[in-house]
């Protein structure tokens, strides 16, 4: 059974199963149990806990440690959540391969567009690519093998003024009682296609 003890550096996880002792020291409390959890289960059974991991233990981890320092935590949140209920979540990390991914490339495509496949992508990318460097639970990434999605072709021009007309008369009241700033924006955003995140979070 684990223990855990504060320290003035963090949390001591103690591990003592079938004769074996282990303790390390951690940042967070959630870090020390997530290590005692893959050191009892490494004793108890002789291999790497690693192998019989499902994906949306990945997704779950990278979600609390990694996704939560960054400015996009929503976005990555909401999907690392939703992928570790999928199918694809279910599934055991020693059973992953290029395949498995490029089936899910595949059938993403049917739903998104394809800037929308790259951006995922490149999200597990980063999930394999912490538990390799850092977590030690992988080996090379299956994501490696597996083709993104083309780049979308740059915009080559600028909207027409009647092109914006349009789109401001879609946004009806909502752009008629918008404050100076917002309308400026929405004006910034169709001049340069800038999405709404990054528009509001310039400086």
């Amino acid at each position: 059974m684990a223990t855990f003890r504060k320290m003035k550096t963090g949390w001591r996880a103690e591990v003592a199963r079938s004769g074996v002792r282990a303790s390390k020291v951690f940042p967070t409390k959630r870090e020390a149990q997530d290590w005692a959890s893959r050191k009892e289960y490494e004793i108890l059974n002789g291999t790497k806990v690693a192998t019989k991991m499902a994906l949306r233990d990945l997704f779950d981890r990278y979600s609390r440690e990694v996704s939560s320092k960054k400015r996009g935590f929503r976005w990555e949140a909401l999907r690392l959540e939703r992928w570790g209920k999928s199918d694809l979540g279910s599934k055991r990390l020693d059973d992953l391969e290029p395949s498995t991914f490029a089936a899910w490339r595949d059938a993403r495509l049917l739903e998104v567009a394809p800037a929308t496949v790259r951006r995922e992508m490149i999200l597990m990318g980063s999930v394999f690519s912490v538990a390799r460097r850092e977590w030690g639970l992988v080996g090379d990434s299956p994501l490696s093998d597996v083709r993104k999605p083309q780049e979308p072709a740059a915009r080559d021009r600028l909207p027409t003024k009647k092109e914006l007309e349009r789109l401001e008369l879609s946004a009806g009241s909502d752009l008629e009682t918008a404050t100076a700033r917002a309308y400026h924006a929405f004006l910034f955003a169709g001049e340069t296609a800038m999405r709404a995140g990054e528009v509001i979070g310039m400086k």
